[in-house]
């Protein structure tokens, strides 16, 4: 039985029949009904969502678990192999610096530039950790230095020692590395404050300055009052601590991002002047016509701000001829700092006097 109707005429013509009385095969015709049929149902049957077959659900696991375990395996063994080899290169960058560094840093910790027209007034300066005596030539020669002209400059350095400073930065220890310019041993870079450091080489380094001093006056042929004192980082600390210990008065001292510190003090660190003995204000008071200026940035990272200008306000503002003056937009160097114009202005007014 034909479940659809289907046009007499239009099936004799399909089949190529004339005459409806023609005699027709019944099998030819059932065949073609038959194809006739399934060509229909080919083009008319809806889509039955409910006899379309899903995925396997074992399938679907097995294509999220094989893509996520190949990158896992990737990761596993060539990021391990990156890392090292990146880790070689860092080391060998590292050691490679540090050769740079011994290579440009040679043994001498004295050197001189005198100006060709002649000079007046002498300044010596007083490198920081690590800064050999030609650290500065070409600054200081340059247009942006803060010393005026016809100032002959004398660079001094700390002897060179075994500095816990360059192993925290990585110089392994015994490897010679770590011995560098210094004026005192820094016992770690977290304790870089007043009263966390052995400054018994700094005693030592004391003495050597103020001999230098005095020997730089009898060759120079100059007044104590011709000669200025300034330094940067453990410099600057130096040039505090010889101002707290000097034998004779200079014409000025100059301290870049320093601090204080003084074994007139047992503890090594910022007394109070109300806990002050008769004998340390005594010992500060001779001291109330020397002239000091230093510059700190806001932003130091080694030398904190807040530790160095405790230092300075209750020693020299109390009892020097003291300014400060601070900024902010550099951290822990000389070179840049935006205080060198009031720097020279200020050497310029001492030396004409």
């Amino acid at each position: 039985m034909l479940t659809n109707s289907i046009d007499i005429h239009n099936t004799n013509k399909e089949l190529g029949t004339k005459n409806v009385n023609d005699k027709i095969d019944s099998s030819s015709l059932n065949s073609k009904l038959k194809e006739i049929k399934e060509a229909k149902e080919t083009k008319e049957e809806p889509l039955n969502i409910n006899n379309t077959k899903c995925p396997c659900p074992i399938k679907q696991l097995l294509a999220i678990i094989i893509p996520i375990t190949v990158v896992v395996l990737f990761v596993a063994i060539f990021v391990p192999i990156y890392v090292i080899e990146n880790d070689k290169d860092d080391d060998n960058k590292v050691e490679e610096e540090f050769d740079e560094f011994i290579e440009n840093q040679g043994n001498e910790t004295y050197a001189s530039l005198t100006p060709k027209n002649g000079y007046d007034n002498i300044f010596i300066f007083l490198g920081g950790i690590t800064e050999s005596p030609t650290r500065y030539f070409e600054f200081f020669e340059s247009k942006n230095t803060f010393i005026p002209k016809g100032t002959k400059i004398y660079f001094i350095s700390g002897q060179k020692r075994e500095m816990q400073y360059m192993i925290d930065y990585g110089a392994p220890k015994g490897s010679g590395y770590e011995v560098t310019y210094g004026w005192f041993n820094l016992d770690s870079l977290a304790n870089l404050c007043p009263d966390k450091n052995d400054y018994s080489q700094a005693i030592e380094s004391k003495i050597l300055v103020l001999d230098a001093i005095d020997r730089i006056k009898q060759d120079e042929k100059v007044d104590y009052s011709h000669i200025y004192l300034g330094g940067f980082s453990q410099g600057a600390v130096m040039v505090n601590y010889i101002l707290l210990n000097s034998r004779h008065e200079l014409g000025g001292y100059l301290a870049f991002s320093g601090f204080i510190f003084d074994e007139l003090f047992p503890s090594n660190s910022v007394v109070k002047i109300a806990d002050m003995t008769d004998d340390q204000k005594n010992k500060l008071n001779a001291r109330k016509d020397y002239h000091i200026i230093a510059t700190h940035s806001f932003k130091d990272d080694r030398v904190f701000y807040n530790m160095a200008i405790e230092g300075y306000y209750t020693y020299f503002e109390a009892y020097t001829d003291f300014s400060l003056h601070s900024f902010g937009n550099l951290d822990h160097q000389l070179i840049g700092q935006p205080t060198h114009p009031i720097i020279k202005k200020w050497l310029k007014e001492r030396m004409n006097k």
